[in-house]
């Protein structure tokens, strides 16, 4: 291969590494913390546009020098890219399941195996699983991405492929154009709005905007490459026209085999037309002067500019940003396009956007992305479920647990297995057997230590994993019991009760009280029914305040509604004040509303609460806030491993209540 041919794709794209790991943070506080940043989610369209884009060079590049995909290298290269970190990650968190929170091995079995094969994210839509929810996620849940991932790296040599065939025609990039905009339109006519957006979401053939516009990024740079290569350089002195091994070109990362190339044959592929307003050659302090084209020198200005402005659209995209309607129908594409654009911006030449994309933690978050995004999901579920055990006081444990972990786990599994797979093969990971040093041999003993406890433990994690989480097992006891509980009391009759009067404003007993909730008043029934004897409880898993006012009819249409209504209906939806509005109507002047806020970590809940906060300042006399939110993040020891729930046997729920509705009658009344 020549020098020239070489000189053509020897550089290297500063910055990357820096918006791979900004869109690192944005996924991460997402999965982590909703309500920071609940529009976090669009950093995984950055994350796919990058990885088009660098997929696509190598591809291009190699079709530049040899003529084919090479797919005797491309294979093998994405497997150790992608499968030693998966063989450590999965048999140490299965363990760690199996000895620490058996919750988190609910379906293990069929997540490993769909994760292996590169199609977890079709297993989870045909299995109804919902990326979005937080009740009972799954520990391998967010693999999704690295489904898709692998689905792509099957499909895009061809792609490149038939792109190169037809560069001549100036219609290659129309290719990825085309399949990027037919994946929009999916994503947008596929979504139902207020429906779970899981399909459309997880779907490669929905969600690969990023993934093509990456991809065509990368054509139009290596094209331009082709076409513009940087200038030869010119001796200075006699020193430099002898030649020595200390000015030897250094060898490049990638050497494939160049007795078959064009350029051994002494043919180079043509160059492909390509607009200068994408260039983004370069002087060398050493090289001759070649006059810049004026659209050359424009793109260089506007670049970085059009780069910081799509990574402040970017950054306003997750602060503000929500799973709603402008996401799945408009959202997902403009974050992608916003993507190319600081891609283009800071790669080019001269960026100042690079200076930016170099910062160090930023550099390093990017340039171990892919352990950390592997381990950060299953390490906060543990964190989540083991903190309140550690750590009795309130605090943000669990992310400082998280970030603590990952960091170790994602160094440990870089030195320890990726690297050594990358740089030798993936069997001297736990063989090594090809000149090893002291420190390989070291290595590879302490990572077969690990493996085989590890796997130990995850085929002890499989074999008894359970089949239901044990908070639902107890929500259907719960629901039992209270069903028996009321029948026995004959609440469930809805026997006809007199007309309440005007409420006298003294602490309601249970016999005054109808109860209508989701499934954290659900896990509270005991509490209830201990603290308000007789209290008139209707609770269920997955229900919403859309349900309320058709019940309160029912109740009112029978007789049996009573003077004092307890709603909890804003763990799972939204809660408007036109919503309010009617359950108010319905129950009229001569009841009280009392409203429980909601407690977790979801987008919704902060605003529905600030409603509910409202909804009762503006109708004091009838209307109870309760603020269960505020009582739940004082007493964190009696939740669950979901940090939704509280426990069964725990009376907080019910003893919010009362002290709320104590505090509104006060000696005023």
């Amino acid at each position: 291969m020549t020098t020239a041919v070489h000189r053509r794709f020897d550089r290297h794209y500063i910055g990357l590494d820096g918006i791979k790991g900004l869109a690192l943070i944005a996924i991460v506080l997402y999965h982590c913390m909703q309500q920071v940043l609940p529009g976090g989610f669009y950093g995984v369209d950055v994350f796919f546009t990058v990885s088009g884009f660098l997929i696509g060079v190598s591809l291009f590049r190699s079709l530049a020098r040899t003529g084919s995909v090479n797919l005797a290298r491309y294979i093998p290269h994405r497997a150790v890219r992608l499968y030693p970190a998966l063989f450590l990650l999965i048999p140490v968190i299965v363990s760690a399941g199996w000895l620490l929170d058996r919750d988190l091995l609910v379906n293990i079995r069929d997540q490993i195996i769909t994760v292996l094969l590169g199609c977890y994210n079709w297993y989870a839509i045909a299995g109804g699983q919902s990326y979005f929810d937080q009740m009972n996620p799954q520990v391998f849940r967010h693999l999704w991405f690295i489904g898709v991932l692998m689905q792509f790296y099957v499909v895009v040599p061809l792609l490149a492929w038939l792109m190169w065939k037809i560069r001549r025609t100036h219609l290659s990039a129309v290719i990825p154009l085309a399949l990027a905009a037919g994946s929009g339109y999916a994503m947008w006519t596929l979504y139902r709005p207020g429906g779970d957006p899981t399909r459309v979401y997880f779907g490669t053939d929905t969600h690969a905007v990023g993934l093509m516009l990456g991809l065509a990024l990368a054509w139009w740079v290596t094209a331009h490459e082709l076409n513009h290569p940087r200038p030869k350089p010119v001796a200075r002195s006699v020193s430099s026209i002898v030649p020595s091994a200390l000015s030897a070109p250094s060898a490049p990362d990638y050497a494939p085999d160049t007795s078959a190339t064009p350029a051994a044959s002494g043919k180079i592929p043509e160059p492909v037309p390509l607009p200068d307003n994408l260039s983004d050659a370069t002087q060398r302090p050493d090289t001759m002067h070649v006059p810049e084209p004026l659209s050359a020198s424009i793109w260089r200005a506007v670049a970085p500019v059009l780069a910081f402005l799509s990574l402040i659209a970017l950054i306003v995209m997750a602060v503000c940003g929500k799973q709603n309607d402008f996401a799945f129908r408009g959202g997902i594409i403009i974050s992608s396009v916003l993507a190319v654009l600081l891609i283009a911006g800071t790669i080019s030449t001269d960026s100042w956007m690079q200076d930016l994309m170099v910062f160090h933690p930023l550099k390093a978050l990017g340039a171990y992305s892919y352990g950390i995004y592997l381990w950060h999901w299953p390490l906060w579920l543990l964190s989540r479920a083991l903190a309140p055990k550690l750590f009795p006081v309130p605090g943000p444990w669990p992310l400082g647990m998280t970030a603590v972990l990952t960091v170790i786990a994602a160094v440990i599994s870089w030195m320890m297995v990726e690297k050594p797979a990358a740089r030798r093969s993936a069997l001297f990971v736990i063989l090594p057997i090809r000149h090893p040093g002291a420190g390989h041999i070291v290595r590879a003993v302490v990572v077969d230590a690990i493996l085989v406890a590890s796997l130990f433990g995850a085929t002890q994690g499989v074999m008894g994993a359970p089949v239901k989480t044990a908070m639902q097992l107890e929500l259907e006891r719960q629901a039992e019991q209270l069903e028996q509980t009321q029948r026995k009391e004959h609440v469930l009759l809805r026997h006809q009760v007199p007309k309440p009067p005007r409420p006298k404003f003294a602490m309601p007993t249970g016999d005054q009280i109808t109860a209508i909730g989701d499934s954290v008043m659900l896990a509270s029934s005991q509490g209830l029914s201990s603290v308000f004897p007789g209290i008139q409880t209707d609770a269920a898993v997955s229900r919403s305040i859309l349900v309320a006012p058709g019940m309160i009819q029912e109740d009112l249409a029978a007789g049996s509604l009573r003077q004092w209504i307890v709603v909890g209906l804003g763990t799972n939806s939204a809660i408007t004040p036109d919503e309010l509005d009617q359950v108010y109507n319905e129950i009229g002047s001569d009841r009280v509303l009392v409203l429980v806020n909601a407690h977790g970590d979801r987008t919704w809940i902060p605003p529905t609460n600030q409603v509910l906060a409202d909804y009762a300042a503006a109708h004091p006399d009838n209307v109870v806030l309760v603020d269960w939110d505020a009582a739940a993040n004082a007493n964190p020891q009696v939740f669950g491993a979901d940090g939704i729930h509280p426990s069964m046997d725990s009376d907080l729920y019910a003893q919010t209540i009362k002290k709320a509705i104590a505090r509104w009658i006060g000696p005023a009344r």
